[in-house]
């Protein structure tokens, strides 16, 4: 499972790193000449369509056709977005391999988080987390090197190179998959096989069909209204951060009244409301890596060293690489506290850091062209990739913690979809960045940071008041217990 994830991140961030490049370069330099700020608001856009899609994966996974042939799904959807980027190219490229590419990656993000997550017990939270950061280790292997091949492989020998080179590496990916298959499956028992090979609430028919086309009809009228003009990039974000709400809406409403939710899982529904806040807030600073940090570092870092530079999607590869050097430790310091510290602190905490992270370019900014040095955003990105580490692989396990049963995958696309809320509000702030306007810039690291900060606080006040409520609720249930007992 670490493997074929693994492949994944590194075709996906590698073509992700040279997307908006080949949006707004000019023609003339192998782009298409789009806007600058309408191409950051379209990889906000894009990104949240990605995670929107894992509401169609998670019906799949839990109505048809399990976690595990809906991941192998994934992966072929995948595998065919990247080569349209890179054999048709052009904006009939772009449309049909973004459309490809997002239901592709929200079937595959899905089935994965809720394969591994039945690998373990409910009362092994803490080798859970351990899993989890074991598992965000492999994806950000492949998210490290992902753009520094395809970044090498746009600048020497043009972009549909490295869209071709992020096609293989997801093929690949797929091929290990495979080989590895029988073995995997034959290490599970018999009880937790049957959870990720069947879907846990079969469906027939058109209710099986309806959910999943309306889903897809979305994705794929958004991608053409864009592609057309028929709807301005700007807006678009703003579409799919209200379609994403109301997706999130309706998901937690039908989990909450379902009859097949018992009043424990509805508890923890509830409790995971606040950490889905927190981890929307999160996902809105990371994805200024895609967007603004991408433009940042086109325009503004100097990326010179000695005589050569190098490319600005190398400056993707930072986050991936703190990752590496601080997913190990995390594991086991994760392990050492077991339930000592509960997910929604971590998260919380996560968020905090993160906005710090925003705050760490402010003296840099309303520079001149490579007027910032590398170090600057390297230090930026490492303060964000430390509340990624208390984000990313805890919400994960948080959100397998908290699965009702009738509902797994569909509550992994609630994880997901934080990520799609964060990721279109990301697309809706970068409309107000500004780099030709030093104020501007300023203001909005400054408005990006402390409004993440905030958030982290609330989100950590509602977690300790959910936890006084219910160590109060146990500390009743234990005296009329005992007074019963007495009687």
């Amino acid at each position: 499972m670490v493997g074929v994830e693994m492949w994944e991140r590194f075709s996906f961030y590698g073509m992700q790193a040279i997307l908006a490049y080949y949006l707004y370069h000019q023609v003339t330099e192998g782009g298409l000449g789009m806007d600058r700020a309408q191409t950051t608001a379209l990889m906000g856009a894009y990104g949240a369509t990605v995670y929107l899609c894992t509401v169609a994966g998670g019906w799949l996974a839990d109505r048809v056709l399990g976690a595990e042939r809906t991941l192998l799904a994934g992966a072929l959807l995948l595998t065919s977005g990247h080569g349209s980027l890179s054999a048709i190219g052009g904006p009939a490229g772009v449309a049909i391999g973004m459309v490809l590419i997002a239901i592709g990656s929200g079937s595959l993000k899905t089935a994965a988080i809720t394969v591994l997550g039945h690998v373990f017990g409910d009362e092994e939270q803490g080798h859970r987390d351990a899993g989890f950061q074991l598992f965000y280790l492999g994806i950000n292997v492949g998210a490290l090197f992902g753009p520094l091949l395809t970044g090498w492989l746009a600048e020497k020998h043009g972009y549909p190179a490295g869209f071709a080179a992020a096609a293989a590496l997801m093929l690949l990916g797929l091929v290990n998959y495979l080989l590895l298959r029988t073995r995997y499956l034959n290490q599970l028992g018999e009880d937790r096989r049957n959870v990720i090979t069947r879907p846990g609430n079969p469906a027939t028919g058109r209710h099986a069909i309806l959910p999943v086309a309306a889903v897809l009809a979305i994705a794929v009228t958004l991608t053409l209204c864009v592609t057309t003009g028929a709807l301005d990039l700007a807006d678009l974000a703003t579409a799919l951060l209200i379609t994403t709400l109301a997706a999130v809406v309706t998901l937690f409403a039908q989990m909450l009244t379902s009859p097949r939710v018992g009043a424990e899982e509805r508890r923890r529904v509830v409790a995971f409301i606040p950490l889905f806040i927190a981890s929307s807030a999160f996902w809105s600073i990371l994805n200024q890596t895609y967007g603004v940090f991408a433009v940042y570092s086109d325009v503004r870092l100097d990326r010179h060293v000695g005589g050569w530079q190098m490319p600005a999607a190398w400056t993707q590869s930072f986050n991936p690489a703190y990752i590496l050097l601080l997913s190990a430790p995390m594991a086991l310091l994760w392990q050492r506290l077991g339930n000592r510290l509960s997910s929604g602190t971590k998260m919380s905490l996560g968020v905090v850091v993160s906005g710090f992270g925003m705050l760490v370019l402010l003296p840099f900014a309303g520079g001149g062209p490579a007027s910032t040095p590398v170090l600057a955003l390297a230090g930026a990105v490492l303060v964000i990739t430390l509340g990624e580490l208390l984000v990313g692989p805890v919400g994960m396990s948080a959100t397998a913690a908290h699965a009702p049963a009738a509902y797994r995958a569909r509550f992994s696309a609630l994880y997901f979809l934080s990520m799609a809320v964060g990721t279109s509000l990301a697309g809706v702030l970068s409309r107000y960045y500004n780099p030709d306007d030093g104020r501007a810039e300023s203001r909005y690291f400054l408005a990006c940071g402390v409004g993440a900060i905030l958030v982290g606080v609330m989100a950590l006040a509602s977690v300790r008041r959910q936890a006084s409520r219910q160590t109060r609720t146990a500390t009743g249930r234990a005296i009329v217990g005992s007074s019963s007992s007495g009687r």
